[in-house]
Parts: C-alpha cells; sequence; structure tokens
C-alpha cells in the first residue's frame, strides 16, 4: 500500500494526469504506515509475551482486540461498498474472527 501510494503520480506520465494526483495515494500512503506499525506491535507484543516479559499477557491481548476491532470496522466498510469483494469480505471476517478470539484467550484470568 505504501508503495501504491508513493508510486501512484507516476502512473499518470504519458497522459494528463488529475489535478490532485498530489493527493490520491495519500491516503494509501497512511493506511500502508499504519498496517506496518501494526505489524511491528503485533510482532512485538507476541514476542515479549513469547519471552515471558511481565505485563505482555495484558499488552498483547490489548493488541489482538484492537487488531480485531480495526477488522470488524473494516468488515462494515466492505459490506457497505457499491462493489462487494466476497473474498476481501471473508478473509477479513476470519481476521477479526482470529484476533477476537486470541483476545479473550489471553484477557482470562489465570487459575
Amino acid at each position: 500500500m505504501t508503495v501504491g501510494g508513493l508510486t501512484l503520480p507516476a502512473k499518470y506520465a504519458g497522459s494528463n494526469p488529475p489535478p490532485n494526483v498530489g493527493q490520491l495515494g495519500f491516503s494509501q500512503l497512511l493506511g500502508g504506515i499504519g498496517l506496518l506499525v501494526l505489524g511491528i506491535v503485533l510482532v512485538g507484543s507476541s514476542t515479549a509475551l513469547l519471552g515471558g516479559l511481565p505485563r505482555s499477557r495484558g499488552l498483547a491481548a490489548g493488541v489482538s482486540g484492537l487488531t480485531a476491532l480495526l477488522a470488524v470496522a473494516a468488515a462494515v466498510l466492505l459490506v457497505g461498498a457499491t462493489r462487494q469483494d466476497l473474498v476481501l469480505l471473508a478473509a477479513v471476517v476470519v481476521t477479526a474472527l482470529a484476533f477476537g478470539g486470541s483476545a479473550l484467550i489471553l484477557a482470562r484470568l489465570r487459575r
């Protein structure tokens, strides 16, 4: 996504670009950076949990819950879209269920 957002103006090199070509790739750029940061935080929290660091269980549960909420928001946006991609919608719903389940498992109290 980040590369697509950065290289979007180059797609209009041989033709007349739209007047706002500089702003068209901005949302892709922000989305790509956001996904990169979320991926790094997910890997870091799971590594901390596997390493046995104190309070890492709550961090991993919070990050998993946040990812599940973001996936639910994406599913709602995909359902409301005029052109629905069912494969993408199914993948986002499975992602929401997987991360929501892992957040619930991580958030439960130890016995």
